[in-house]
């Protein structure tokens, strides 16, 4: 087991102040006494001061995140599965996110910036994730491999966001989603 920082401790105390007063109220000093650390302390790692403290809260748990997301789909080999699994996964757990929920209720102006952000490297894991789940398997001729896990990432994230029609609590909504959407590009000619 990793030992914990003082960096993750105030990253963490960080986010539970975040939990009880919001982004807008949270205050280094409020961190700091939570961590039980000093201000001081929390400049040093944090030299850009409340602002940088906040995207980088936001940052480890996007990373919390895709590390529940891999392990939920972590011994599949069939691809569809994979993003049907995928999917689920990430509605359910981001529906279920207390804090998250929290504050998209209540300071989406402040929060949805930062989950761009998020998203952009959300989107640069989902890609690497593809292309190395695709090395050495063979692809239809008009696929790009490269072009094609950028795809994949794109409409993840995007359906994830807003899923539109689909109902993704439900699992034969999800399947006919990822077969229609996402694997269509394997199965077309074109």
């Amino acid at each position: 087991m990793k030992k914990q920082t003082l960096r993750d401790r105030i990253i963490e105390a960080a986010y539970a102040c975040t939990y009880e007063s919001g982004i807008s109220k949270l205050t280094l000093e409020d961190v700091a006494k939570q961590a039980g650390t000093s201000r001081a302390t929390i400049y040093r790692y944090f030299p850009k001061g409340r602002d940088q403290l906040v995207s980088e809260v936001v940052a480890w748990a996007a990373f919390i995140w895709l590390e529940g997301l891999v392990e939920a789909i972590s011994g599949i080999d069939d691809f569809e599965e994979i993003g049907v699994k995928a999917i689920m996964f990430a509605h359910k757990s981001l529906l279920n996110h207390d804090l998250l929920q929290k504050v998209l209720d209540e300071e989406p102006q402040v929060i949805l910036p930062l989950l761009t952000v998020e998203a952009s490297r959300i989107v640069a894991f989902v890609h690497l994730y593809v292309v190395t789940r695709l090395f050495g398997k063979t692809l239809p001729e008009h696929i790009d491999r490269d072009t094609f896990a950028e795809y994949m990432a794109r409409l993840l994230v995007s359906t994830i966001v807003t899923p539109g029609r689909w109902d993704l609590s439900d699992e034969r909504q999800v399947r006919d989603l990822v077969r229609c959407e996402f694997m269509a590009p394997l199965t077309t000619g074109r």
